[in-house]
């Protein structure tokens, strides 16, 4: 049994909390705020900390392995900490410029990859479904208070995506941005095996979370996914095969059970910070991109 340590947002903590029955070889057993909440009884009777850095100082010895979903500074820092201390750490996806190379698993977040319908969709380009890889078109709807984060954030889904299902980086990268409105970007990567993702991403949704489509386009056939009618679709001849996938917020317990199950069984877990590392150099090339107008190569990034 793998005792966890969650260091994040009330929203995060209570989201874990409802999903905690649905995890296994684990246990939520110590807790700490990064926006001065009280979530901590979301995940059950757990130690709990006025700071991340008391967590670590105080109650390193209660826990195992840690969780952590902070802004990216503290992130980066809350992360070395606790691989100084020899403790497995899940964390949200970041620059890892402060990271480095180190010994304890280090499992970066890209909940993305975990989401049902998306999993289906890669299952089945996995298992010769589609063909070749050949068109993926991402459509995301952000809401507008979502704007006031980076561009780097917002699009390092997206691109972390586009790698994954195409198994590598883009040769070429280009992107727009809208002047007016800077919260509507779209981008284009071109694969080495001649295939494409076209995205974009705009930042007007009045409310509410985020609205996303996926569609993947093969040789021999094609599968979309949705996240609001949890929808997974799949076509290569004839009739499309519709399946509804239960997904609400799977995603966080699928990505939380990869994380301990590659503890227990001392292996790389799905993904990994060199993942991270290749979707971070695309967004610094869609970026550039954007800022330059100019079509952006492999090699021609610094």
């Amino acid at each position: 049994m793998i005792r966890l340590a969650l260091i994040s947002k009330t929203e995060t903590a209570e989201a874990y909390g409802v999903l905690s029955t649905r995890l296994h070889r684990a246990a939520w057993v110590a807790y700490a705020s990064v926006d001065c909440g009280d979530s901590g009884k979301a995940l059950g009777q757990v130690i709990e900390t006025d700071t991340a850095d008391a967590l670590f100082a105080d109650k390193a010895d209660a826990f195992d392995a840690v969780v952590i979903d902070a802004d990216q500074s503290s992130t980066e820092r809350l992360a070395k900490t606790a691989s100084s201390l020899g403790k497995p750490v899940l964390f949200r996806a970041c620059s890892l410029g402060g990271l480095g190379q180190k010994k304890t698993l280090m499992m970066p977040s890209h909940p993305w990859r975990f989401m049902p319908s998306i999993q289906s969709v890669k299952h089945s380009l996995e298992a010769g479904k589609l063909g070749q890889a050949g068109l993926m078109r991402i459509h995301r709807w952000l809401p507008t208070y979502k704007c006031g984060i980076s561009n780097a954030e917002r699009i390092l889904p997206d691109a972390d995506l586009a790698c994954w299902m195409f198994g590598d980086a883009p040769e070429t990268v280009w992107s727009l941005q809208s002047a007016a409105n800077p919260g509507y970007i779209q981008f284009h990567l071109g694969f080495a095996n001649e295939g494409m993702a076209m995205i974009d991403i705009a930042g007007s949704l009045p409310s509410g979370s985020d609205y996303f489509s996926m569609t993947m386009i093969g040789g021999t056939g094609a599968a979309y996914a949705d996240d609001h009618h949890n929808m997974n679709l799949l076509y290569n001849g004839g009739h499309p095969n519709a399946l509804r996938t239960s997904q609400g917020k799977a995603y966080l317990i699928r990505e939380l059970q990869e994380f301990v199950d590659a503890i227990i069984e001392k292996r790389k877990p799905s993904v990994t910070p060199a993942d991270t590392a290749m979707a971070v150099e695309v967004v610094k090339r869609i970026v550039d991109s954007a800022e330059s107008r100019q079509v952006i190569g492999r090699k021609e990034t610094n």
